[in-house]
């Protein structure tokens, strides 16, 4: 009964920073794409293998998979 409200919790906290997000400027944005392109790099470089997505995270991913293209 804990893991719904923990999801659902975490779901709450990413539309709050989406909400956030709605409010930068646009060269803020294009410096953190830049920022983490880099690291992409960066881990496909080195090899680096990435975590395995918590529920909350799919869940949030499906959401705005409707969303946009």
């Amino acid at each position: 009964m804990l893991r719904p409200l923990i999801i659902l919790v975490q779901l709450a906290a990413d539309a709050v920073r989406w909400c956030g997000l709605v409010l930068r400027l646009p060269r803020s944005i294009e410096a953190e794409n830049l920022f983490l392109r880099r690291q992409l790099a960066l881990y496909k470089e080195r090899g680096v293998k990435p975590r395995r997505m918590d529920p909350a995270t799919r869940i949030a991913l499906a959401l705005l998979s409707r969303h946009f293209d």
